[in-house]
């Protein structure tokens, strides 16, 4: 055992609680935790996901290579998926990646979701066993070259041809391609593609419907539909993002997807009832819920990497002696643990409050109690802020993370450049982050209005600490905050801080947007004059929704020394959240004097008490995550600490190195071409 690994196993062992005990309570449970490691075992073994070789993300690849690569490790877990009987790899991918990296990601997540939510039951009967048994591959075409998240902006039409009965697909203009689906390039058999629809002349908006792309004969593209790769891109090069132009292709009207709307054979419209009239949002909404839970995964790989490899990495001292040489880890430093903690109970707090949000999805979308739907528009904006706000806060974390690393971060076999990259593909991902925020904050605002008005009937009551706030605001009663220093030990004080921050700031735009409304400006000026408030307001109810979902599911944990440990995290993210210079929109706890100067001196104090009752626990609350060393496919990460022997064999391994120890430690065609020419004419001189 090197010193490295020494060094890991002393701070591990420090570890006050069982880190399995917390892994059972973020996988939901020990039967669940061994069913995945079974899984996961099994995966990484026919992967051939090996810890001590070179990963294959490293190896020098092509375009191409690297598409075959995702062809691969989809495959294989696709494959899993059908024989096993299970949906394991449809949120993540065996390296707890977003499933999307996987040309299949999308068949899984998006696809088969889509015609289970939209499509009759007809359409299902037909439709999803073959789906299920991979005897179709699916995409989801939704967003095109000159279209994102505006749903109503898109340009692709589907035209009922009553004489035919069917639909004709066209892409009319350049902007009107589908660009950027998921395996769309050479993947997918079949798509599901989102297109106005259009009958006897009248455009009835933006409906779904099923397509398909390519023969399962010699996967050829079907006439009329021209297909292709779109590049490389910053991350996640094995899924296949594609393009798609349609040119007048029929389809039966049995693919319209018709669970909801209904086109009739005369051609007659029936359209969603008003109850289910969002319900075509259902998958949207689904998949914005996976991406935040998946931004916690990877969020904690990145902290697991950088706490790892800070417990292990000896560089300097606090010493003013100079005589002073020995090295402390710098995990030590408060620089670096502060930052660190920080980040990981951000990405424990994600976890938490988009496990909640999924079960929202369980009852409203999957089980459409019909009682529940009227929660579907409070469901739609808290998956939409809470994709963005994971997203955000995920990729922010995982690029300081990476510099925590310092020079060895910058190097891929860190493992710490795929996921920061990764999740700055999410912050667009199924949704424009600052657009999210807006859906949040015109809904806040809308339920702002009501109780402004006494509307108290039509209030949701998902928001309903709105009421009793501004009851407050109005009485006075929130004026100053009330609590002495000690109380900000206690998770459920700092909620209060939070919940009044939450309200000042969504009153505070309701009475901004009516305030411009009163002085001319139109509804749209009204919004973008104050957009950047609403984002705001929009990112306090987020955080006031997810510690409060932080606090309920610390809470139920029963092993008593794991809540202690959790409960410290909890508080870590308060704090740091309303005293951080991290922490984006801190300043809105103090603007209005709620909070004193005294009192924020206070919160600093207690992060630099609760960050010390952390740091001997880190190690344990990364192990919790139960990520493999071939899952991080990082040097820097390794479990045992082995950090420096596995960089320098990863290196020696690398393809460059390979082939010049063949030609006596020379890379031939470099030395030939460039390097020789200049040696020799500068011996001539």
């Amino acid at each position: 055992m090197n010193h490295q690994m020494q060094l890991m196993h002393a701070v591990r062992a420090k570890t006050s609680f069982d880190p399995r005990q917390l892994t059972y309570v973020i996988y939901g449970g020990e039967d669940e935790v061994k069913r995945r490691e079974t899984i996961l075992e099994r995966v990484e073994l026919a992967a051939g996901m090996d810890n001590n070789k070179l990963p294959q993300v490293y190896v020098g690849q092509d375009r191409t290579a690297q598409y075959h690569d995702g062809l691969r490790t989809g495959k294989i877990m696709l494959e899993e998926n059908i024989k096993h009987r299970h949906q394991f790899f449809t949120i993540m991918s065996v390296t707890h990646s977003l499933i999307n990296t996987s040309p299949f990601g999308v068949h899984d997540a998006m696809f088969i979701p889509t015609i289970q939510l939209q499509g009759n039951l007809d359409q299902q009967a037909h439709w999803l066993p073959l789906a299920r048994s991979g005897a179709i591959l699916g995409a989801y075409c939704q967003t095109e070259i000159g279209h994102g998240t505006f749903l109503r902006g898109l340009e692709t039409t589907a035209r009922f041809d009553a004489e035919a009965d069917k639909f004709i697909i066209h892409s009319p203009t350049p902007s009107s391609t589908k660009y950027w689906p998921g395996g769309l390039g050479h993947s997918a058999s079949h798509a599901i593609v989102m297109a106005r629809l259009v009958i006897h002349e009248k455009d009835h908006g933006v409906h779904a419907f099923l397509v398909q792309l390519r023969s399962l004969e010699d996967w050829k593209p079907m006439p009329g539909i021209e297909l292709g790769d779109i590049g490389l891109l910053l991350g996640m090069n094995g899924a296949n993002n594609g393009y798609a132009r349609f040119d007048h292709v029929r389809i039966p009207r049995q693919n319209m997807m018709m669970g909801q709307a209904k086109v009739a054979r005369n051609g007659d419209y029936t359209p969603p009832s008003k109850e289910h009239a969002k319900s075509s949002y259902s998958t949207m909404i689904y998949a914005r819920a996976l991406v935040a839970y998946a931004a916690a995964f990877q969020l904690a790989k990145a902290c697991t990497i950088a706490i790892r490899y800070s417990t292990v990495r000896e560089q300097g001292n606090l010493s003013f002696d100079a005589a002073n040489i020995v090295e402390k880890a710098i995990i030590t430093f408060k620089s670096q643990h502060y930052r660190l903690l920080l980040h990981l109970s951000r990405a424990y707090a994600i976890h938490f409050a988009s496990r909640s949000s999924l079960r929202m999805c369980e009852d409203l979308v999957w089980n459409k109690d019909s009682k529940s739907q009227s929660m579907l528009a409070y469901l739609h904006i808290t998956t939409a802020g809470l994709k963005a706000y994971g997203t955000q806060v995920a990729a922010d974390g995982a690029e300081d993370a990476r510099r925590c690393c310092g020079g060895h971060g910058y190097s891929l076999l860190s493992g710490l450049p795929n996921i920061v990259t990764e999740l700055s593909s999410n912050a667009t991902l199924e949704g424009e982050n600052y657009v999210m925020y807006q859906q949040t904050a015109r809904y806040l605002v809308k339920q702002a209005k009501l109780i402004r008005e006494g509307d108290k009937e039509n209030v949701d009551e998902n928001v309903a600490y709105l009421q009793l706030g501004y009851e407050h605001l109005v009485t006075g009663k929130d004026k100053g905050c009330p609590y002495s220093a000690d109380k900000f030990l206690d998770c459920k004080k700092l909620l209060d801080v939070f919940r009044h921050r939450a309200v000042r700031g969504i009153f505070d735009c309701e009475e901004a947007l009516r305030t411009s409304r009163k002085n001319g400006r139109t509804g749209e000026e009204a919004w973008n004059e104050h957009m950047i408030q609403l984002i705001m307001a929009a990112r306090y109810h987020l955080e006031y929704y997810i510690l409060e979902a932080f606090i309920h599911h610390a809470s139920e944990i029963h092993d008593q020394k794991v809540r202690r440990v959790i409960e410290y995290v909890c508080r870590l993210y308060a704090l740091t959240t309303i005293e951080s210079p991290l922490s984006m929109g801190s300043s809105g706890f103090i603007e209005d004097g709620y909070v004193s100067s005294d009192q924020l001196r206070a919160i600093g104090h207690h992060v630099n008490i609760t960050l010390e009752a952390l740091l001997p626990e880190a190690i344990g609350l990364t192990d919790a995550w139960n990520f493999s060393d071939a899952s991080l496919q990082s040097a820097l990460g390794r479990w045992d600490g082995n950090v420096y022997e596995t960089l320098l064999e990863w290196t020696r391994q690398l393809p460059i190195n390979r082939r010049s120890r063949m030609t006596g430690g020379v890379e031939v065609e470099g030395y030939q071409k460039y390097i020789k020419p200049i040696i020799a004419a500068r011996s001539k001189l």
